[in-house]
């Protein structure tokens, strides 16, 4: 799907998870396992759900609410304990972020990144964006990474904007795989690019679109051919 007056980028945003990391045995198992060492069964629909609702973009929080919702309240810094312990390691057990996988070819990231200024605007800690790009040796590909600790989460769009603003562009392109990466990237007067790498439906289609996405593609090795 796009529109025919899709104006050309000077540079490109990418969300992370969902984008570039592939999160279903890390962050995704991460909620769901966290829920059921507090009592409560979560699955992947439920997760996906509460993504395509908006304002998920905090998998501590969001992992909270999705306990509320079942009748079961937890102060969110043992939600958090829980989660991190599960997601980096603990006593000497690697941590769920060890499974995370590439969703595109590192050619393909350095191409599109030498062509076009480009950055990270994620939701995660900076140390847990930076080793993912160090583990993957693709850090040298983004100029900037904002972070959780840089500014205020999607769907505020203040990540964007800084992203942009450090790069020194305009008119970049946002890709991202959430309602919440569409809505930011609109409201920063962006264009919105969905990608539904991981979650792959109409649903997830239609929540996209209708956020603002002016283009979905299903990864983001469809890029190049949008591109003059």
């Amino acid at each position: 799907m796009m529109q025919s007056s899709l104006p050309q980028p000077d540079g490109l945003l990418f969300d992370l998870d969902g984008v570039i990391a592939d999160v279903r045995e890390s962050y995704l198992r991460c909620i769901i396992e966290t829920a059921a060492d507090l009592g409560c069964v979560v699955s992947e629909s439920d997760v996906e759900t509460a993504k395509r609702r908006g304002r998920a973009n905090n998998d501590w929080v969001l992992t909270r609410e999705l306990l509320l919702e079942r009748g079961i309240r937890v102060d969110l810094d043992e939600v958090t304990r829980i989660f991190q312990n599960r997601y980096l390691g603990s006593s000497g057990q690697p941590g769920a972020r060890e499974r995370e996988r590439l969703l595109a070819p590192t050619e393909l990231l350095q191409s599109l990144t030498t062509r076009y200024p480009s950055a990270i605007v994620t939701g995660r800690p900076r140390d847990e964006a930076e080793w993912f790009l160090g583990r993957f040796d693709i850090s040298q590909c983004f100029r900037s990474v904002v972070a959780m600790e840089d500014a205020p989460l999607k769907p505020a769009p203040a990540g964007v904007l800084l992203a942009m603003k450090r790069l020194g562009i305009t008119r970049p392109w946002m890709l991202g795989d959430t309602p919440d990466d569409m809505t930011a990237a609109t409201a920063a007067g962006v264009v919105p690019v969905g990608v539904t790498s991981i979650i792959e439906n109409e649903e997830t289609r239609r929540a996209l679109i209708d956020s603002g996405a002016r283009l979905v593609i299903s990864n983001i090795r469809e890029i190049p051919r949008y591109l003059d």
